[in-house]
């Protein structure tokens, strides 16, 4: 467990920001829970970060670190409220978690997380990004311990099949394989995901191998930034059929619903997603 010295640690103030409830959402497993805050070795180095109360204590191993970016501290989170509120549920859901944000994670080892989770809970997705990490990815000294960070598309060109099975992947080894090769040949890169549309980078991520409607509405909402995007998982699923009817009634198939919800929602509809998933997950629907 990391030891805080306050002394040696950066700050930052925050205003409506909740580091416990964006990491414990659901929306990243590239933040891992450690001691009273969060470590990532994600993003080239080794980042502790800790709240308390309206500051953050903060601590990298190498480079300065944009924190704000990565909680999209800047986001207009009264105006987002006030334009996704609804009485009901998704009220209930925004008083339950009011500074909760969504997050902006690195693009393969979300897209990477967000494949594990195909019929896969919380536990075993975090499990198979950790094998994958200390498989394959770079290692960080920090406070004299050891930290794993997550491989580089270059750094999996060699993985095959067998490796990911290894790790209890099963049959997203093929998945992984076919992305890697894809995303190495330069296929889908990120730097051309970003010039795109919403809508675009939607179909884009689509043709990589495995990745369907839902995986690809989490990248482009957690890594690319489309805060439209409204991933539909089987917590939204049981919060659309309880309290939302109306998109069932836009037609059946997860485009039409997702669809609906943005049209609903508006542009901030992936806020109201994270909102209803978190709220859904934690108090049943």
């Amino acid at each position: 467990m990391i030891s805080v010295r306050w002394d040696l640690m950066k700050s930052l103030t925050v205003n409506r920001f909740s580091l416990f409830d964006t990491i414990e959402s659901g929306q990243t497993f590239t933040w891992i829970r450690e001691g009273n805050g969060y470590v990532n070795a994600d993003l080239g180095q080794v980042i502790y970060v800790e709240q308390k109360d309206s500051r953050l204590f903060y601590e990298c191993s190498s480079h300065p670190v944009d924190l704000g970016r990565i909680f999209r501290l800047n986001d207009p989170l009264d105006e987002i409220q006030a334009e996704i509120t609804r009485r009901g549920y998704m009220q209930e859901s925004i008083d339950f978690a009011p500074n909760l944000r969504i997050i902006s994670d690195p693009l393969v080892p979300c897209l990477f997380s967000f494949i594990s989770s195909i019929q896969k809970n919380i536990p075993a997705i975090q499990t198979l990004m950790n094998s994958i990490r200390e498989k394959w990815g770079p290692t960080y000294e920090f406070r004299e311990r050891i930290y794993y960070g997550f491989p580089s598309l270059e750094d999996l060109s060699g993985a095959c099949i067998s490796d990911f099975e290894g790790l209890n992947a099963g049959y997203r080894s093929k998945f992984f394989v076919k992305i890697i090769e894809s995303m190495n040949r330069g296929d889908v890169t990120e730097e051309h995901l970003k010039t795109l549309t919403y809508s675009e980078a939607q179909e884009t991520l689509k043709n990589l191998h495995g990745v369907g409607d839902k995986v690809a509405d989490c990248v482009c909402l957690f890594s690319l930034g489309f805060l439209e995007a409204f991933p539909i998982d089987v917590w939204i699923e049981k919060v659309i059929q309880e309290h939302y009817p109306v998109f069932e009634t836009e037609g059946k198939t997860y485009q039409k619903r997702a669809d609906a919800a943005r049209k609903y929602f508006g542009r901030y509809a992936g806020y109201a997603q994270e909102y209803l998933y978190y709220y859904s997950r934690c108090n049943g629907v």
